[in-house]
């Protein structure tokens, strides 16, 4: 952002570690489809008995998935604005306090978010593995909803992305990953443990 009179100009750039938590956010739901994929489910037929245990052991694996990956996409922020305060020079940044608490709640909030995306991406995992014709049909009903249905989509978004109470966020986010991956769950039983 610039702005300037012609005898003085200010340019004020932000760094923050956004870009890093929607890679991550990607990364985890592209692990979450890749988990049922039949390599994955060939590589894990000698160690699981039955489907249940199967899921339970995906599930526990993306949850320290969304930790690790909170935690370090929420740390780049802090290291980008480290490098830039060493980088540049200091008597042109500006720094905002730094808070303890800040950065906890947003490694927090981004294994919240994190937790969500993995539950969404493993029950369109299992709806895939259900059907071959589920991997043309999910996005095109995602696609669909979100270009024909543009008030019903910002309201899924304003659900979680606005809310501000960390409460119900945190019930919110619970609830929903709760429900996804007890559906993956319920679906996936169906098939037999090697399939």
């Amino acid at each position: 952002m610039s702005s300037g009179n012609g005898e003085l100009s200010v340019s004020v750039k932000s760094y923050n570690s956004n870009i890093v938590i929607v890679f991550s956010l990607l990364w985890i739901m592209f692990i979450a489809v890749q988990l049922i994929s039949r390599p994955y489910k060939k590589m894990e037929f000698p160690l699981v008995t039955n489907r249940l245990s199967g899921n339970l052991s995906n599930i526990g694996f993306l949850v320290t998935g969304c930790l690790f990956g909170g935690i370090t996409s929420s740390l780049v922020g802090v290291l980008l604005r480290l490098i830039t305060y060493f980088m540049f020079d200091r008597s042109q940044v500006v720094f905002n306090r730094f808070f303890l608490s800040d950065l906890l709640l947003g490694i927090f909030v981004a294994i919240l978010y994190m937790l969500l995306f993995s539950a969404l991406g493993y029950f369109i995992g299992v709806l895939a593995q259900l059907n071959v014709s589920f991997v043309i049909i999910i996005p095109a009903v995602i696609l669909g909803v979100l270009r024909v249905y543009n008030d019903f989509s910002q309201s899924v978004f304003k659900f979680f992305a606005f809310e501000v109470s960390l409460i119900m966020f945190v019930l919110k986010v619970i609830i929903t990953s709760t429900i996804l991956f007890s559906f993956s769950i319920f679906l996936s039983n169906r098939k037999e443990v090697s399939k």
